[in-house]
């Protein structure tokens, strides 16, 4: 069974029709206003690609200054101590003042706040080294 037309005086009617001026321009016109709609799509498209590259270099960037960076003072949070003495024992890897004192012989060494900041001073050196009482074991 044969399926294909064979081209008749109608398909030569019509495509003498489609084949003057207005078709022509009409044609055209639809050319350039797809053309114009996937270009504004691809714009579109690249803009927002843009948009996610710079946000997660943004993140990428803050993440590793907050890695990379010390803590500063200003930006750690300082746990209050509600009302404890400064010689009870402090949770964690720090001592009190007292404590560190009780690790040098009694006149070596004193606290004293130098520039803003509490220093451990010695008055003598050799006789602090000598009497460090930290346990090593």
């Amino acid at each position: 069974m044969k399926k294909d037309r064979e081209p008749n005086d109608v398909d030569g009617l019509l495509n003498a029709v489609l084949t003057d001026d207005d078709w022509r321009a009409l044609n055209f016109s639809l050319r350039r206003e797809a053309l114009a709609a996937v270009g504004a799509a691809r714009r579109r498209r690249r803009l927002l690609l843009c948009l996610g590259q710079v946000a997660c270099a943004a993140a990428l960037l803050i993440g590793a200054g907050r890695w990379l960076l010390p803590a500063t003072p200003g930006n750690v949070p300082v746990p209050e101590t509600s009302g404890r003495s400064v010689s009870a024992r402090t949770e964690g890897p720090f001592i009190s003042e007292e404590e560190m004192l009780a690790m040098f012989p009694p006149g070596s060494c004193v606290v004293a706040e130098v520039n803003g900041q509490k220093t451990l001073l010695f008055f003598d050196a050799k006789k602090a080294e000598e009497g460090f009482a930290w346990n090593r074991q």
